[in-house]
């Protein structure tokens, strides 16, 4: 071989980046910081694989030796790329067996090496893959690939994966972010509501192809059309690039699989018969056709959403009703109802899905957006088959409970008396019991005390078979316990229930009836106790795949566990994730989160976002057609609360007052999930008091509200009394008063996440406790929540977050907000919550002070 020094790689020599690129660090900044020898990219077209191995080239150090080929594709055997590889290192290569000579011709390369095979061959080529698994055994350890394509090569890729040796890129890691499509449109000059930005992504799976394509045509309502109907433009995107030159097999079983939400090699098997479906599908996985893998087990797939969309507008080869049917019948034989009523109905056979809705358990409601599906298929079907027998008439009216529309549950349930009487004494006395159970499930969510009665009557007569309608009985009497602030009835109910969901075994129903149990926890101010349990509650859901709107509960209520330790990036996270998922499910639920970020937004002093986002609260639950007796009186107390944070203290007075009212002269007790308003309005009544300086006014709420507090076991609220009566102390100048309400609170004030409260407490009257710090037993919290302390104390422990610390340590170094949100790859508006809560925990309102007072307390380097 005749050899010379190959150069480096000319930018000149890369492919054009298109003139809209954006920036991908998220992607490219972990395939140019690791070692490994294969930097695989596999994806379906459109994509931007290309792009984002060319934007990584050019940020290569200036004497890197790079090898760009592109393969366009094209088959290619072992011969031909030695040639072209042989051609670029300008050396040329012997005549022997070609992988003998590649990897001779590689080894003898002195430095290191990077050679990207850009667009891998689509077909299927043994050749090459051997020779290129071969020479990613052989090859020299300065020798690196970096190689894109539609197909998954076969290669040993688990063994390379296991040395270290692979990093792999999928169509899921590609697909853009939020943050992404963001600075697509900025630099697009196109300027889209968060409404349409979110439609876009999720229409899109954040395809980028797919996403530029619809852009092209500009923004607006039009775009909201194109994203329901597709496009032409990239319908004919699609032609070229996906569907032609494809077999006339794979192309129609693409167009088929369009109309099948999901489906796996069995189920394939029975739509494909003749054209032998499971090889069909493994197929299309190995071209990178555009399949969305639905679990880890490599099971089941469905076709991605724009292509999809896309596919369905083209003529149909195959009848998707028969297509339908044959899927109905499958998922049938599997005890899979709702997919098999899904089928039937979009086969328009509604008798058939009528006859299948017969076999839907209670439990599937509870599963991903099955209420929300229920219902839909309710409004399709005619109504004489929902009320034509009592299963399917109570099926109706949990569904409707489940999603709080309680005047058409009532409605509902008053069909069952036609079925009256039974043939027997049994069936007589069961259908009688499942009346009871859900007339008492509607009154509790009504906050009426005749609940009660009602579920202990239907817990007399239900049998043992029918165990959830039991276990919901039992729930709906401990919130009624915990409505009337009874709470030693309530953990006595909660726990005989969450007995009988494990020895069904039933995952679900357990974290149902967990939901409640944390927010009994919470009550008794076992906080600690609370997270371990929503955590413990999440992953079990987690590993049995079951999604929807009792995860979506846990998610809030950990948002809010967090928020109380002021983890609030982590609160925010949760409780966003939490919201996402009660709006798919149409939960109502989702008004503890839209309550749960508005007080996150007004602790930032965001009051307008707080407001938009309590009224965005109503307007949902309001869609959702949810009783007025479940959100009314919670987001009155919500807005009184934001209007306390803005000192309109008359205004917040007066929504105060009229919850407490509402409650007391309407005989009705709180809501599911906020059982203890009536307390906590009385709380913030004497809280507005004290900003208002009328202590005695407030003192003559908080003593007896302490009173009670105790007397019922609320702990956490007794100490937050305890803190305001305090506070009511101090105004007046009754110090000691003040300290005596204070000295039983403090051992447990980090338990009871009352540091927050305590901390403006001291920031307010740090001389009037100036006592408390020479106690030897709580000197030391006091002092690193006093901002007073902290000059004489430079070594204090630190209490900043580690994400805090890391951010102040950036604007120390002098970085922007924005340059920090890039640097550590969060939000504009996520930095500016940081340094907001590191002022908060100095006591300082500038950045130069926030600096200069942790470097003095030893917080910073």
């Amino acid at each position: 071989m005749t050899s010379s020094v190959p150069s480096p790689v000319h930018l000149a020599a890369l492919p054009r980046l298109p003139s809209t690129h954006i920036k991908r660090p998220r992607l490219a900044q972990p395939l140019l910081s690791n070692a490994c020898r294969l930097n695989l990219i596999c994806a379906p077209a459109g994509f931007g694989k290309s792009v984002l191995l060319n934007e990584c080239v050019r940020q290569l150090p200036g004497d890197t030796r790079v090898l760009w080929l592109d393969l366009l594709g094209q088959e290619l055997t072992p011969a031909e790329l030695l040639a072209r590889l042989g051609h670029a290192l300008h050396q040329a290569p012997g005549s022997g067996e070609p992988l003998e000579q590649l990897t001779q011709l590689l080894s003898h390369q002195e430095q290191p090496l990077l050679i990207v095979l850009d667009d891998y061959p689509r077909q299927s080529c043994g050749e090459l893959d051997a020779c290129l698994e071969r020479l990613l055994e052989r090859g020299p350890h300065t020798l690196r690939w970096w190689i894109s394509g539609r197909r998954r090569p076969a290669w040993n890729l688990p063994r390379l994966l296991l040395q270290g040796d692979l990093q792999e890129y999928d169509a899921h890691d590609l697909a853009l972010d939020a943050q992404e499509l963001a600075r697509l449109l900025e630099q697009r000059q196109l300027l889209l509501s968060s409404e349409l930005q979110e439609q876009l992504l999720h229409h899109s799976e954040g395809w980028l192809a797919g996403i530029c394509l619809l852009l092209m045509q500009g923004g607006g309502e039009q775009l909201g059309e194109r994203l329901q109907q597709g496009s032409a433009l990239l319908l004919e995107y699609l032609e070229r690039e996906v569907l032609e030159g494809l077999p006339t097999a794979l192309r129609e079983a693409l167009i088929a699989l369009s109309h099948i939400p999901r489906f796996s090699a069995a189920l394939c098997a029975v739509l494909f018969d003749e054209d032998n479906g499971p090889e069909l599908l493994a197929t299309l996985r190995s071209r990178q056709l555009f399949l969305h893998r639905l679990d880890h087990s490599n099971e089941w797939f469905r076709l991605w959403r724009p292509l999809a969309t896309a596919l369905r507008r083209l003529p149909q080869p195959r009848s998707p009703q028969r297509l339908h049917l044959l899927a109905c019948r499958w998922f049938a034989e599997r005890d899979d109802v709702r997919a098999a009523v899904e089928h039937a109905l979009a086969a328009e056979q509604p008798e058939v899905a009528a006859n299948y809705l017969q076999q839907y358990g209670q439990e599937q409601l509870l599963i991903g957006n099955s209420v929300a599906q229920f219902l839909q298929w309710r409004s399709e079907l005619p109504a004489s088959l929902f009320s034509s027998t009592p299963r399917l008439i109570a099926l109706q009216a949990w569904a409707l409970i489940i999603s709080t529309r309680l005047d058409e549950a009532d409605q509902c349930v008053q069909d069952l008396p036609r079925f009256l009487p039974q043939p027997d004494a049994r069936r007589q006395q069961q259908l009688l019991a499942q009346y009871q159970a859900i007339r008492g499930v509607i009154e509790r969510q009504r906050g009426l005390r005749s609940a009660r009665q009602h579920c202990l009557e239907a817990l007399e007569q239900l049998p043992a078979s029918a165990w959830s309608q039991r276990m919901l009985c039992q729930q709906a009497l401990a919130q009624q316990a915990m409505a009337e602030l009874d709470l030693p009835t309530a953990q006595q109910y909660c726990q005989a229930a969450l007995q009988n969901a494990r020895q069904k075994g039933s995952v679900l129903y357990e974290a149902l009836l967990n939901v409640d149990r944390v927010h009994l926890l919470s009550q008794l101010g076992e906080l600690d106790t609370a997270q371990q349990v929503v955590e413990d509650n999440l992953q079990r859901l987690r590993e049995a795949g079951r999604q929807g709107p009792v995860a979506a509960r846990l998610w809030l209520l950990k948002g809010s566990l967090l928020f109380a330790q002021e983890q609030i990036e982590a609160a925010e996270a949760a409780l966003r994730q939490g919201l996402q998922v009660a709006e798919q499910s149409q939960d109502a639920y989702l008004l503890f989160g839209y309550v749960g970020l508005a007080e996150l937004a007004g602790e930032r002093g965001e009051y307008g976002e707080a407001l938009q986002l309590l009224h965005k609260a109503e307007r949902q639950m309001q869609w959702l057609h949810v009783a007025e007796v479940r959100y009314r009186q919670v987001l009155r107390l919500a807005h009184g609360q934001l209007a306390l944070r803005q000192q309109a203290y008359d205004h917040a007075l007066q929504l105060f007052g009229e919850v407490i009212d509402s409650l007391a002269s309407g005989g009705q007790l709180a809501p599911s999930g906020f059982y203890d308003l009536a307390l906590r309005a009385r709380l913030c009544q004497a809280q507005a008091l004290l900003a208002m300086a009328d202590a005695s006014g407030a003192q003559r709420i908080l003593a007896p509200l302490l009173e009670e507090c105790q007397t019922r076991g609320y702990r956490r609220l007794a100490a937050e009394t305890r803190l305001s009566l305090a506070h009511a102390g101090l105004q007046q100048g009754a110090v000691d008063g003040a300290l005596a309400q204070l000295r039983p609170l403090l051992a447990d004030a980090a338990n009871l996440r009352l540091l927050p409260a305590l901390r403006v407490l001291l920031q307010h009257h740090a001389e009037g406790l100036a006592a408390l710090f020479d106690d030897p037993a709580h000197g030391a919290l006091l002092s690193q929540l006093a901002p007073g302390a902290a000059q004489t104390e430079p070594a204090r422990t630190c209490l900043l977050s580690g994400r805090e610390r890391k951010v102040l340590q950036l604007i120390a170094s002098g970085l922007s907000n924005q340059q920090i949100a890039e640097q550590l790859y969060i939000s504009l508006h996520t930095v500016k919550t940081h340094a907001r809560r590191i002022n908060v925990k100095l006591g300082v309102v500038r950045r130069t002070q926030a600096v200069a007072q942790a470097k003095a307390l030893g917080w910073l380097d």
